[in-house]
């Protein structure tokens, strides 16, 4: 057996196929070679042949770690409206496509194509190797108005020329640039020392989200589709741009979490809450009314049940119904359910029920101080998801807490 899969790793070398361990999300783990990708599966190689794995039942499929380039590597960044990543050496401009040229530093392999429309650019950050530098475009970017971003560093940091951006020149090295006082020019990209960002109209609709992928070149591409074809991988960003690999054993990395498993603070509820009580803090004009509320408690503080806090999750105050529209898309819905921490916690109890078609999956009071729980129900097909929070007895709580609630394809 040991010789038979030293056979098979020298073969794969010799074809561009890579070493690969794929999970899948019921936590069964594939060792093999990594030998192709479709729109609906993964292929594994091992001695005993090729194992066809379902992209909906994949967690992660990993070849190697990603790769940290060295110190003394100078690359920039450029951001793409889906959260991609691509880390460059050069960028151009022509009309309205971007032409980066990639960092490939050490990597003995041939560097992707990118075909990538002006639409899709979201930042262009120069220098992004340096920590600072990073830092003062975080706080930039945070601070930006509704306008294109010309950007140039100088003795007292970054200097924005606010516009918009029309188009790249014939030679790509240039930007025809509409001021905000009307007035055209063409700026240099090299006068760009700071980097450029660009304020892109929101899109109402998106494709989804199929994974997140990893190259050995230290880009993260956020993909609705994979396609290869004899040893080639293309992917599909969300953003529309394409990056092309003449090899496998490019992509170090394919994280199909991010696609299967939705948060439910990332879908929009539909609320319904009891009218506002007369007692609140200034009478009848004014009435208190608490509303769901996501990744935080009620309050705006940290999600805390037992002593662990939950980065993620949704908080519902007492008589509220939640409607999540699922489409038919997922199979299991999970949530650690309990009580926030806190003084009066003992006093709480309150009844929570989830729901799917009219049925109840999950219905049972949460006594004062029970231990936090996590329910996993199935959703298979459902079309709607409904959390309903009512009050138990005189002395209801304000709030229930589901902490890292998740959908799950």
């Amino acid at each position: 057996m040991r010789f038979a899969l030293s056979i098979l790793a020298a073969v794969a070398a010799l074809s561009g196929a890579s070493a690969a361990d794929a999970t899948t999300l019921a936590g069964r783990t594939v060792t093999g070679e990594l030998v192709s990708i479709d729109a609906t599966t993964v292929t594994i190689c091992d001695a005993a042949g090729p194992t066809k794995l379902l992209i909906k039942e994949l967690a992660v499929v990993e070849t190697r770690k990603p790769p940290v380039p060295p110190k003394e590597v100078k690359f920039d960044e450029l951001e793409l409206t889906d959260g991609s990543v691509l880390r460059l050496t050069k960028l151009l401009v022509r009309g309205k496509q971007v032409e980066p040229t990639l960092l490939t530093h050490s990597e003995p392999l041939t560097a992707p194509k990118v075909e990538l429309p002006l639409g899709a650019a979201f930042s262009y950050l120069r220098n992004a190797d340096d920590a600072k530098v990073r830092d003062d475009w975080k706080k930039l970017l945070a601070g930006r108005g509704k306008r294109d971003l010309f950007v140039v560093r100088g003795g007292d940091g970054l200097n924005p020329l606010a516009g918009t951006v029309i188009e790249g020149t014939e030679a790509g090295d240039a930007l025809t640039f509409e001021r905000e006082d009307g007035m055209k020019v063409n700026l240099k990209l090299t006068r760009a020392s700071g980097g450029i960002a660009f304020n892109q109209p929101t899109r109402d609709q998106v494709p989804p989200t199929l994974c997140k992928v990893t190259d050995a070149f230290g880009n993260s591409l956020v993909a609705t589709r994979l396609d290869s074809d004899g040893g080639t991988l293309k992917v599909t960003t969300v953003s529309g741009a394409t990056v092309t690999y003449a090899e496998l054993n490019a992509v170090v990395k394919l994280d199909f979490r991010q696609g299967n498993l939705t948060y439910l603070s990332d879908l929009d509820a539909v609320a319904e809450y009891a009218p506002p009580e007369k007692d609140g803090l200034l009478g009848e004009q004014f009435g208190y009314q608490r509303k769901l509320t996501r990744d935080r408690s009620l309050d705006g503080s940290d999600v805390t049940l037992d002593g662990k806090k939950f980065a993620r999750g949704v908080s519902l105050p007492p008589d509220c119904v939640a409607t999540y529209k699922l489409g038919g898309d997922y199979r299991e819905f999970k949530a650690v359910v309990g009580i926030l921490d806190g003084a009066n916690r003992e006093s709480w109890s309150l009844r929570l029920r989830v729901e799917v078609g009219g049925r109840a999956l999950f219905d049972e009071v949460i006594p004062k101080a029970a231990k936090p729980r996590e329910i996993v129900l199935n959703v298979k097909d459902a079309k709607e998801l409904r959390v309903v929070v009512e009050r138990v007895g005189l002395f209801a709580g304000d709030q229930i807490n589901l902490g890292d609630a998740r959908l799950q394809k």
